[in-house]
C-alpha cells in the first residue's frame, strides 16, 4: 500500500537525518502539538497523530527502510497530482469545512496561531492564483465571507495580513472590498479595546473612589 504522507516533512527533518535527530525533533514537536497543552484543539490533534505515526515508522530501522523504498519509488509520479486536482470549488469546500470546525470551538480556548496558520494554508499563493484565474465573483465572495468568519477572533496583526490576501480575490467587487475594510477596522478597534480595557477599568475605579471620597467629605 502506498503511503502518501511525507513523514520527514511532518517531523521537520531531512531524509538523511540520524536517529538522534529524529528523536530530538519528535520530542520538540510532540510537546508543541500535544492536545493537553492546546486544550484539545482539533487542528492540533490531527497534527499530533501524524507526528506520532511518523515517529513510529522513522524510529524503526526496518519500517524506515521500507518507507524509504516506497517513497523513492512513488514520489516522482505522485507529486504533481494535487495541483491538478485543486479547483475553485475544492478551495470553497475546504473553507466551508474549516469554518464549520471553527464554529464548534470555544473562542477563549482556541489556539490562535494554529488558526492563523490554517487560514494561510487556505489562502496560499497557489490557491489565490486559481481563484483569480477563475474569477467567479459569487464563489470568491463566499470564500471571503467564510474566511472573515474564521478570522474574527484573531489579533489585528494577523487579520491585517489576511484582509490583504482577501482583497487579491475580491476582483472588482467594490461592495466586497468595503466589507473587507470594515471587518479589518472592526477587528482593529476590538484589539485596541482588549489591550487597554483593564487600564480603563482601573482608571474608572480610581475616579469613582475619588468621587465617593469627596462626596463623603462634603456631607
Amino acid at each position: 500500500m502506498i503511503n502518501s504522507k511525507d513523514y520527514y516533512k511532518i517531523l521537520e527533518v531531512s531524509p538523511n537525518a540520524t536517529n538522534a535527530d529524529i528523536k530530538k525533533s519528535y520530542r520538540r514537536l510532540a510537546l508543541q502539538y500535544h492536545p493537553d497543552k492546546n486544550f484539545g484543539n482539533q487542528l492540533y490533534e490531527a497534527k499530533f497523530k501524524d507526528i506520532i505515526e511518523a515517529y513510529k515508522v522513522l524510529s524503526d530501522v526496518k519500517q524506515r527502510e521500507q518507507y524509504n523504498n516506497s517513497r523513492n519509488h512513488y514520489s516522482q509520479p505522485e507529486r504533481k497530482k494535487p495541483e491538478h486536482q485543486t479547483s475553485p470549488q475544492t478551495i470553497l469546500t475546504q473553507t466551508i469545512d474549516f469554518r464549520r470546525k471553527i464554529a464548534m470551538l470555544d473562542p477563549d480556548r482556541m489556539n490562535k496561531l494554529a488558526l492563523f496558520q490554517q487560514i494561510q494554508h487556505l489562502l496560499s499563493r497557489h490557491n489565490i492564483s486559481i481563484l483569480q484565474k477563475n474569477n467567479d465573483p459569487k464563489l470568491n465572495k463566499r470564500i471571503i465571507e467564510e474566511i472573515m468568519f474564521c478570522s474574527r477572533f484573531l489579533p489585528f496583526a494577523h487579520v491585517e495580513r489576511i484582509c490583504f490576501q482577501l482583497t487579491a480575490i475580491a476582483g472588482t467587487d467594490n461592495a466586497t472590498y468595503r466589507k473587507i475594510y470594515n471587518f479589518s477596522k472592526h477587528v482593529r478597534m476590538h484589539t485596541v479595546w482588549n489591550k487597554y480595557k483593564i487600564m480603563a477599568a482601573v482608571l474608572l475605579a480610581i475616579i469613582l473612589c475619588f468621587a465617593i471620597y469627596f462626596a463623603s467629605t462634603t456631607i
